[in-house]
Protein backbone atom coordinates (compact mmCIF):
# COMPACT_ATOMS: atom_id res chain seq x y z
CA UNK A 1 0.00 0.00 0.00
CA UNK A 2 2.47 2.31 0.53
CA UNK A 3 3.13 4.59 -2.88
CA UNK A 4 2.06 7.64 -3.82
CA UNK A 5 -1.36 9.26 -5.43
CA UNK A 6 -1.69 9.17 -9.45
CA UNK A 7 -4.72 10.64 -8.87
CA UNK A 8 -5.10 14.31 -10.12
CA UNK A 9 -7.60 17.00 -8.26
CA UNK A 10 -10.62 17.86 -10.30
CA UNK A 11 -10.39 21.64 -11.90
CA UNK A 12 -14.12 21.71 -11.61
CA UNK A 13 -15.75 24.16 -8.91
CA UNK A 14 -19.25 22.60 -9.63
CA UNK A 15 -17.73 19.49 -9.02
CA UNK A 16 -16.12 20.22 -5.73
CA UNK A 17 -18.97 21.81 -4.21
CA UNK A 18 -21.58 18.89 -5.33
CA UNK A 19 -18.94 16.88 -3.38
CA UNK A 20 -18.91 18.42 -0.38
CA UNK A 21 -22.58 18.80 -0.36
CA UNK A 22 -22.98 15.39 -0.76
CA UNK A 23 -20.85 14.31 1.69
CA UNK A 24 -22.12 17.05 4.44
CA UNK A 25 -25.35 14.34 4.28
CA UNK A 26 -23.24 11.66 5.68
CA UNK A 27 -23.29 10.68 9.26
CA UNK A 28 -19.73 10.08 10.48
CA UNK A 29 -18.92 8.45 14.09
CA UNK A 30 -16.13 11.00 15.60
CA UNK A 31 -13.24 10.02 16.89
CA UNK A 32 -9.82 11.97 18.69
CA UNK A 33 -6.38 10.63 17.09
CA UNK A 34 -3.63 11.24 19.96
CA UNK A 35 -0.10 10.68 19.72
CA UNK A 36 3.03 11.63 22.09
CA UNK A 37 6.47 13.30 20.27
CA UNK A 38 9.41 15.24 20.63
CA UNK A 39 6.81 18.60 21.53
CA UNK A 40 4.56 16.71 23.56
CA UNK A 41 1.24 15.25 23.56
CA UNK A 42 -0.76 16.13 20.44
CA UNK A 43 -4.36 15.56 18.78
CA UNK A 44 -6.75 16.10 16.24
CA UNK A 45 -10.61 15.57 16.05
CA UNK A 46 -11.07 13.49 12.79
CA UNK A 47 -13.98 11.30 11.11
CA UNK A 48 -11.71 9.58 8.91
CA UNK A 49 -11.09 6.85 10.57
CA UNK A 50 -12.74 2.96 10.81
CA UNK A 51 -12.48 -0.35 11.39
CA UNK A 52 -10.09 -2.25 8.65
CA UNK A 53 -9.46 -5.91 9.55
CA UNK A 54 -9.80 -8.39 12.16
CA UNK A 55 -7.08 -10.57 10.73
CA UNK A 56 -4.88 -8.62 11.83
CA UNK A 57 -6.81 -6.07 14.22
CA UNK A 58 -6.42 -2.96 12.55
CA UNK A 59 -7.89 0.40 11.52
CA UNK A 60 -7.16 3.28 9.23
CA UNK A 61 -6.74 7.04 9.29
CA UNK A 62 -6.72 9.81 7.08
CA UNK A 63 -5.11 13.09 8.15
CA UNK A 64 -3.92 15.49 5.79
CA UNK A 65 -0.59 16.10 5.29
CA UNK A 66 -0.36 19.82 6.68
CA UNK A 67 -2.67 19.20 9.66
CA UNK A 68 -0.33 19.55 12.65
CA UNK A 69 -0.07 16.55 13.94
CA UNK A 70 1.10 14.83 10.90
CA UNK A 71 5.02 15.11 11.45
CA UNK A 72 4.32 13.36 14.92
CA UNK A 73 2.74 10.08 12.68
CA UNK A 74 4.90 10.30 10.66
CA UNK A 75 7.82 10.49 13.01
CA UNK A 76 6.56 8.44 15.94
CA UNK A 77 4.60 6.05 13.55
CA UNK A 78 2.05 5.40 16.49
CA UNK A 79 -1.37 6.84 17.67
CA UNK A 80 -4.38 6.58 19.55
CA UNK A 81 -7.89 6.27 18.21
CA UNK A 82 -10.19 7.84 20.98
CA UNK A 83 -13.83 6.54 20.17
CA UNK A 84 -15.48 9.66 21.02
CA UNK A 85 -19.37 9.79 23.38
CA UNK A 86 -21.79 12.30 22.74
CA UNK A 87 -20.64 13.56 26.17
CA UNK A 88 -17.49 14.17 24.43
CA UNK A 89 -18.63 17.25 21.76
CA UNK A 90 -16.96 19.94 23.87
CA UNK A 91 -13.78 18.03 23.58
CA UNK A 92 -14.32 17.38 19.96
CA UNK A 93 -14.85 20.88 19.45
CA UNK A 94 -11.54 22.10 20.88
CA UNK A 95 -9.65 19.15 19.22
CA UNK A 96 -11.05 20.50 15.89
CA UNK A 97 -10.32 24.60 16.23
CA UNK A 98 -6.93 25.83 15.97
CA UNK A 99 -7.71 28.28 18.72
CA UNK A 100 -6.59 27.63 21.78
CA UNK A 101 -4.23 24.43 20.34
CA UNK A 102 -1.76 25.21 23.60
CA UNK A 103 -4.65 24.01 26.38
CA UNK A 104 -6.66 21.13 25.08
CA UNK A 105 -5.07 18.78 26.70
CA UNK A 106 -6.21 20.74 29.92
CA UNK A 107 -9.70 19.37 29.34
CA UNK A 108 -10.96 15.99 29.92
CA UNK A 109 -9.67 13.11 31.94
CA UNK A 110 -6.98 11.81 30.05
CA UNK A 111 -4.29 8.96 31.26
CA UNK A 112 -1.33 7.22 29.40
CA UNK A 113 -2.02 3.89 27.10
CA UNK A 114 0.98 2.57 25.31
CA UNK A 115 2.74 5.98 26.21
CA UNK A 116 -0.04 7.81 24.52
CA UNK A 117 -2.95 10.23 26.13
CA UNK A 118 -6.13 8.57 26.21
CA UNK A 119 -9.42 10.02 26.76
CA UNK A 120 -10.89 8.54 30.29
CA UNK A 121 -14.78 9.54 28.92
CA UNK A 122 -14.35 8.01 25.27
CA UNK A 123 -16.40 5.16 24.87
CA UNK A 124 -12.81 3.30 23.45
CA UNK A 125 -9.47 3.80 23.00
CA UNK A 126 -7.58 1.96 20.37
CA UNK A 127 -3.16 1.79 21.10
CA UNK A 128 -2.06 1.63 17.65
CA UNK A 129 1.35 1.68 15.53
CA UNK A 130 1.31 2.10 11.95
CA UNK A 131 1.97 -1.06 10.09
CA UNK A 132 1.39 0.97 6.16
CA UNK A 133 0.82 4.36 4.48
CA UNK A 134 -0.70 5.85 1.25
CA UNK A 135 -0.74 8.78 -0.16
CA UNK A 136 -4.04 10.11 -1.77
CA UNK A 137 -4.16 13.66 -2.57
CA UNK A 138 -3.64 15.83 0.66
CA UNK A 139 -4.05 13.37 2.56
CA UNK A 140 -1.94 10.09 4.29
CA UNK A 141 -3.51 6.98 4.65
CA UNK A 142 -2.37 5.41 7.81
CA UNK A 143 -3.16 1.94 9.01
CA UNK A 144 -2.93 1.16 12.48
CA UNK A 145 -2.40 -2.19 13.65
CA UNK A 146 -3.84 -2.29 17.15
CA UNK A 147 -1.93 -3.42 20.22
CA UNK A 148 -4.22 -2.89 23.17
CA UNK A 149 -7.75 -1.56 23.69
CA UNK A 150 -9.83 0.07 26.78
CA UNK A 151 -13.31 -0.32 26.42
CA UNK A 152 -16.03 1.61 28.66
CA UNK A 153 -19.47 1.52 29.39
CA UNK A 154 -20.80 5.05 27.86
CA UNK A 155 -24.12 6.73 25.62
CA UNK A 156 -24.21 7.38 22.25
CA UNK A 157 -21.56 7.98 19.98
CA UNK A 158 -20.76 11.10 18.77
CA UNK A 159 -21.80 11.74 15.05
CA UNK A 160 -21.14 15.02 12.98
CA UNK A 161 -23.60 15.52 10.29
CA UNK A 162 -24.82 18.74 8.11
CA UNK A 163 -21.55 20.69 10.25
CA UNK A 164 -23.11 19.80 13.58
CA UNK A 165 -22.58 17.17 15.88
CA UNK A 166 -25.28 14.91 16.78
CA UNK A 167 -25.96 11.76 18.72
CA UNK A 168 -27.99 8.44 17.68
CA UNK A 169 -31.64 7.77 18.23
CA UNK A 170 -34.11 5.24 17.75
CA UNK A 171 -36.42 5.50 15.08
CA UNK A 172 -38.98 3.95 17.17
Amino acid sequence: MTGQSTAASSPDPALGDAFRLAMRNVASAVYLITAHGPEGDVGMTATAACSLSFDPFSVLICVNRSASMFRTLDATRRFVLNVLSADDAAIAAAFGSPAGRDDRFGKGDWYQLEGMPALRSSLASIACHIADTKDFGTHRIFVGQVDQVDNRDGQAELLYCQGAFRQLAPLV
